[in-house]
């Protein structure tokens, strides 16, 4: 069980370090990501005791981006792996997040915790993140895409249309 129990945890944490890889090579473009944080909360310490009187608690989901939109104070994102479920610490601490106006995800990979940012972070409807992802880049700015209906001309990292050559 031990054993078992070490699998999920390293699976999950792999997926949580792709997360964060895709969420650094993308934060220059998309600020928001910088961010995004992970709470330390998993695993047996030596010192527990002492974190616990320091503010660790019980539940808390793995990662934060304490950042408002779509109507939600932050997205909170709990990883699990394989047929793990929330804990009933994680679940009553998520309930908790609800009821402050915050948004949460249980994600099983790293392509729908990635998913979820994306679309929470979305610069207008059917405008998700991955439209920010592609676009072409010049000079540490964001040409954007040419489409009236997209919202790039306002977004604070657009090039606009200054000469590129």
């Amino acid at each position: 069980m031990a054993e078992q129990k070490r699998h999920h945890v390293n699976h999950e944490l792999t997926e949580q370090i792709k997360l964060f890889n895709w969420a650094r090579s993308n934060a220059e473009y998309i600020p928001e990501l910088a961010l995004l944080y992970h709470v330390p909360n998993e695993g047996k310490r030596h010192n527990g005791g002492l974190l616990v009187r320091a503010g660790l608690k019980s539940g808390v989901p793995d990662i934060c981006l304490p950042v408002a939109r779509r109507g939600f104070n932050a997205l909170y994102i709990e990883m699990k792996w394989g047929s793990n479920k929330a804990t009933k610490s994680q679940q009553a601490f998520i309930s908790g997040l609800d009821r402050e106006d915050n948004k949460v995800a249980i994600c099983y990979s790293f392509e729908e915790a990635r998913a979820e940012i994306r679309h929470y972070l979305a610069r207008a409807d059917n405008f998700d993140l991955v439209n920010c992802e592609e676009a072409q880049k010049w000079m540490g700015k964001c040409c954007g895409h040419d489409y009236e209906w997209a919202p790039c001309r306002d977004c604070a990292i657009y090039c606009g249309d200054i000469d590129r050559e």
